[in-house]
């Protein structure tokens, strides 16, 4: 049964820019969950700002792309566009025009469990996208079903529409909406700590550095005795 929720509750922009100022490296210090790594879901070029931005979540057949233009339509500034194919290996929903309507629309970004084409141009445009494939194949446009602004999975993680995904080189932080303040309390903590260690490490040196690990060392050489 299609579903197509075409209102979704967005953050405050104020907050997206904290979120977006935390790279998803430092929140795997603390998280266990939340996080997509790139071994699947890889950026397809290089880029060096974060971005952060609520989720327009789209769930597609294998084989037709019809309901992610309907995404776009939904589209606001600000938005990252998210389909979940199921790790569709074959049918790319994804290329060129489908960017060309996305940054028309002011979205960030693009996250694919699935492949995607048009890889050159995508790049020349400078879109940011993340996919599990690149192929020539396309889906069709056959109207057959899909679900619009849905509960979808990407690499094990839920996604939820309004959603705030964190994106950077080393993959994306989703941020359950109704917990953003604990993630920006977790986030800037672990940046904080991360300056520290870069400021410890200039000041004292690489060997003084690695002997503070030494009580965790021979605690560990204890234990197995």
């Amino acid at each position: 049964m299609v579903k197509i929720n075409s209102v979704i509750q967005r953050p405050k922009t104020e907050l997206l820019k904290k979120l977006g100022r935390i790279s998803p490296s430092d929140y795997g210090h603390r998280l266990n969950f939340q996080l997509i790594h790139s071994r699947k879901i890889k950026p397809l070029f290089s880029f060096k700002e974060n971005f952060a931005g609520p989720a327009i979540t789209v769930r597609i057949p294998p084989n037709d792309g019809s309901f992610v233009y309907k995404a776009l339509e939904l589209v606001m500034p600000g938005d990252v566009v998210v389909i979940d194919m199921n790790e569709e290996e074959r049918f790319a929903c994804w290329g060129e025009i489908t960017t060309r309507v996305a940054m028309e629309k002011g979205a960030l970004a693009v996250i694919i469990n699935g492949p995607v084409t048009d890889t050159y141009i995508i790049k020349e445009l400078g879109f940011k996208v993340f996919s599990y494939a690149i192929s020539p194949l396309t889906t069709k446009m056959y109207n057959l079903d899909g679900d619009v602004n849905v509960p979808i999975s990407i690499s094990g993680c839920i996604i939820k529409p309004g959603d705030i995904v964190v994106g950077s080189m080393d993959g994306l932080l989703v941020v359950p909406q109704e917990d953003i303040s604990t993630y920006l309390e977790i986030g800037e903590e672990e940046a904080k700590a991360d300056q520290e260690r870069r400021e410890d490490l200039k000041r004292l040196g690489v060997e003084t550095y690695l002997d503070h690990f030494n009580p965790l060392w021979n605690d560990i050489v204890e234990k197995t005795k």
